[in-house]
């Protein structure tokens, strides 16, 4: 097994000078299920679901390191921007960006409320922040020094789950967590010393699907928000990343890197 291992990790570095995409940061699905956002190298593309590996460049002077869908046919993501950094409303048919936000701070992992409504996104590495923007007001839902990362509101906008490194356990490790927006109240959803990362939330709002690598390799499982064992959704030698659902949750799309590099794969779930 571990000759087979190390045999595969030479054939994945030799295969990644050839990747049709390298360097991958973030990977969504359109709500409308025909169209794909991926992030590589440092800029923005979308690709036709019928073809995943059909790059067409977005915004090509902008360094993009994340990229979100909305409801609606646009997208957010971040970039730097002047002396510091920005949110962006970006289209697919390449009108000019619509800026949201600036910060001196970085903002990281921008995510789009379910009505289209509000932005969640970290700033810097502690602070989650919501973006209301009919009325461009920012406000803090959670600080504390501890690391946050890829927010992502419930379907019914009554709260974030967002991964988090929880540095006052006896071994910090990410885990996934939910904030309720009304009552601020945090409940941690996973407790383990595994990596657990990038959730995300069934359309129905009842099953999280997120990255971990408690099965030895980063892999994609699901489990009820409100308890139940995760399950893998994924079970190979390849690294998974970046689960996302389809618009009628029956599957999961993530990003798989394989010999011939990052490919977008789907997988059924309950």
């Amino acid at each position: 097994m571990v000759g087979m291992r190390a045999l595969w990790l030479s054939l994945a570095l030799m295969a990644w000078g050839y990747a049709q995409i390298p360097d991958l940061g973030a990977l969504d699905w359109a709500p409308d299920g025909e169209r794909l956002l991926w992030v590589s190298g440092g800029h923005l593309y979308w690709a036709p679901l019928a073809n995943p590996s059909e790059l067409h460049p977005l915004y090509p002077d902008l360094i993009v390191d994340w990229a979100r869908f909305a409801p609606g046919g646009w997208f957010v993501f971040a970039s730097p921007h002047e002396e510091g950094f920005a949110l962006w409303r970006g289209f697919l048919g390449g009108q000019e960006p619509e800026l949201l936000w600036q910060s001196p701070l970085p903002l990281r992992w921008p995510t789009v409320s379910a009505e289209g409504t509000q932005v969640a996104f970290v700033e810097d590495w502690d602070s989650l922040v919501i973006l209301d923007l009919e009325h461009g007001q920012a406000r803090k839902v959670l600080g504390g020094a501890w690391p946050k990362a890829t927010p992502e509101f419930l379907p019914s906008g009554a709260g974030l789950l967002f991964a988090g490194l929880w540095s006052s356990s006896p071994e910090p490790s990410w885990e996934i967590f939910y904030l309720d927006l009304v009552s601020l109240e945090l409940i941690q959803l996973t407790a383990d010393l595994y990596f657990d990362w990038c959730p995300r939330i069934s359309p129905d709002g009842l099953w999280i699907a997120f990255v971990s690598n408690r099965s030895g390799n980063a892999d994609i499982w699901v489990q009820a928000l409100w308890g139940g064992p995760p399950f893998p959704v994924t079970e190979d030698l390849w690294e998974e990343a970046f689960p996302c659902w389809s618009p009628e949750g029956a599957t999961v799309g993530y990003a798989s890197f394989q010999l011939e590099g990052w490919a977008f794969r789907q997988s059924a779930t309950y």
